[in-house]
């Protein structure tokens, strides 16, 4: 059931769904309660230093970011 899962969010009409629900009120809500819990907490860690450079931040600023998301436990 994975397979097929992955299979499906891999293709354009997946990735517009995850989109779409990404992009509305609901999705968003949920995506601020997730990133509350310890696991949620623990994926932003992960992936905010890949999100910045999608920013239009300085690059100091990018890497001040980075260095306080390595030392924060």
């Amino acid at each position: 059931m994975k397979g097929m899962i992955a299979q499906y969010l891999a293709t354009p009409r997946g990735q517009e769904m995850i989109h779409g629900y990404l992009s509305s009120p609901e999705g968003q809500a949920t995506i601020r309660e997730y990133l509350t819990t310890p696991p949620g907490k623990q994926t932003t860690q992960l992936l905010i230093p890949h999100m910045l450079d999608g920013l239009n931040l300085p690059e100091d600023v990018k890497e001040k970011i980075r260095i306080a998301i390595l030392e924060k436990p």
